[in-house]
């Protein structure tokens, strides 16, 4: 009796180490993946340079009209930031990126962004007829612009390796 209950210990705690470095490598590569994507778009100079041209602006206040001719550039940078982030929002969305990384580090550039943006992300909606443009982008924005998640829902996330499905919420209509 003593020796079967040994060997279901032994195989317990084996099943358990097994799958807490399963966990532990699936979070160090997700936290790897996060940086390298961070680090690629700070090397990439048209990036930091589209980016630089819209934090300037943003910086000032509301984005001027970017359907306008004479905004062309600034518009194409926009797209080029906003294309990033809504990839990075999207990784973050399907578990793919370490969520608290990016917010400890890209937060305010975020949710500036998508703030002062949001008459151009729904023009573009408008004109496309497609709601689900920067959605994830959008996303983002509601979770990080209120309170953070609370203990329990990040309990929950960090079982299920990804942040909880929500609603979109339209805050136009």
């Amino acid at each position: 009796m003593e020796a079967s209950m040994a060997i279901i210990i032994g195989a317990a705690l084996a099943t358990c180490g097994w799958l807490y470095t399963g966990r532990r490598a699936r979070t160090l590569s997700r936290k790897q993946h996060t940086i390298n994507v961070m680090l690629q778009a700070s090397f990439n100079a048209d990036f930091v340079k589209a980016r630089n041209l819209v934090a300037d602006v943003v910086g000032k206040g509301k984005l001027p009209d970017l359907n306008l001719p004479e905004n062309e550039e600034l518009r194409i940078a926009f797209r080029m930031v906003a294309n990033h982030y809504e990839f990075v929002a999207a990784g973050l969305r399907n578990g793919d990126f370490d969520e608290r990384l990016v917010r400890d580090s890209e937060r305010g550039t975020l949710l500036g962004l998508f703030e002062k943006g949001q008459d151009f992300i729904w023009s573009l909606r408008n004109a496309r007829r497609r709601t689900t443009i920067y959605e994830h982008l959008e996303w983002l924005h509601g979770r990080w612009e209120k309170k953070p998640p609370g203990y329990v829902q990040i309990c929950v996330e960090f079982c299920a390796g990804r942040p909880l499905p929500s609603k979109r919420v339209n805050p136009r209509a």
